[in-house]
């Protein structure tokens, strides 16, 4: 396919944006790493710009201050887990009991290292934690909407939704390893009607 074809869809500007977007993607994805692997008392500019082999005044063009990198960061991490996950459970369609067991599937699969990682930050960061009841609520919202959906009170909705998602992330911080068979298990207990 001819470029020019491709470049005359979008206007310079459009252009310009997407590969700001680009550059602070590399940067923010640095960064989820680095929180990953150290913790949040190592993403420090200085770091990030080593491990990018790039200049602070590149950082300090995308983002301006650390402060506003951090929250791209949680911006981020709140459309991929958590945006991310809703539209690929809306692609998969179906009724809401379906909905549920795919999303139980599609958990157990999910990498846990950035979920554990900024949940771990958010236990000494207030903006942070304030980011984390964000995608908290999110998440529970919709899951109780699937489980009211299905013909479920107000009140058992929220319940199940709590129990479906506490359980699922609990498991990141205990020693006791479910296999998706087990979760699926519990997940038909919290679909069955008395």
């Amino acid at each position: 396919m001819d470029k020019n074809v491709i470049e005359a869809d979008f206007t310079g500007q459009e252009i310009s944006a997407l590969n700001r977007q680009n550059e602070a993607l590399e940067w923010i994805e640095a960064g989820i790493k680095l929180l990953r692997d150290h913790g949040p008392h190592l993403i420090t500019i200085n770091d990030l710009c080593e491990k990018l082999e790039k200049p602070e005044t590149e950082f300090n063009r995308i983002f301006k201050t650390k402060e506003n990198y951090l929250f791209a960061i949680l911006d981020h991490w709140y459309e991929k887990e958590t945006l991310g996950y809703i539209d690929m459970m809306e692609e998969i369609g179906g009724s809401a009991e379906n909905i549920i067991r795919a999303m139980v599937e599609v958990i157990h699969q999910a990498d846990k290292q950035d979920e554990i990682a900024i949940r771990n930050w958010a236990l000494k960061c207030p903006n942070a934690h304030a980011a984390l009841a964000k995608v908290d609520r999110t998440r529970l919202d919709v899951a109780s909407g699937l489980f009211k959906e299905i013909g479920f009170s107000e009140n058992e909705s929220k319940l199940r939704a709590k129990i479906m998602y506490t359980s699922s992330i609990g498991t990141y911080y205990t020693s006791i390893s479910e296999t998706l068979e087990h979760k699926k298990a519990m997940c038909e207990l919290l679909l069955k009607r008395d």
